[in-house]
């Protein structure tokens, strides 16, 4: 696989789906809580980053294999980061650094987007986005993500 592949793959497969899990945490919460610049945020934050570390601990997979096909340095190294199995302290960064990020959407659309398109279809779209994304993730490179191998008859 190319590295011009794995990129094209890596930001529909990871890099898409990461933002738009990022922005649904941001939505779901300040459309649960209307006061959400208080230090209710937090809990916010903390269930945020837990559910994009469950999403990432799916996609463990592919990464490893993306991770292990590409041959540029930065690339390896910007894959690298996202692999959970791995020591203790890595993982502590992931749950930090979506910890943050979770705080920093639910700011951001908090700020940014009226209440009616948080409490209104701003999800819907969410969703929708991000399964064209895999979709079309698995449409490009299906067979060299797949842990199914067939057997080839002779």
């Amino acid at each position: 696989m190319s590295n011009k592949k794995i990129v094209v793959i890596y930001l529909f497969f990871f890099f898409i789906p990461y933002v738009v899990s990022l922005l649904i945490a941001g939505i779901a919460y300040n459309a649960l809580v209307l006061h959400a610049l208080t230090w209710r945020v937090v809990v916010g934050g903390v269930v945020g980053s837990l559910g994009i570390f469950a999403i990432k601990v799916i996609a463990q997979r592919p990464i490893l294999i993306m991770y292990r096909s590409s041959t540029k340095k930065s690339l390896k190294r910007f894959i690298h980061f996202f692999i959970l199995e791995r020591d203790k302290v890595i993982i502590g960064l992931n749950l930090v650094v979506d910890f943050f990020l979770c705080i920093g959407s639910i700011y951001l659309i908090a700020k940014i987007l009226p209440i009616a398109y948080i409490l209104g279809s701003s999800i819907g779209w969410l969703v929708l986005i991000m399964m064209i994304s895999l979709t079309l993730a698995a449409y490009i490179e299906f067979d060299s993500l797949s842990i199914y191998t067939e057997k080839k008859k002779n």
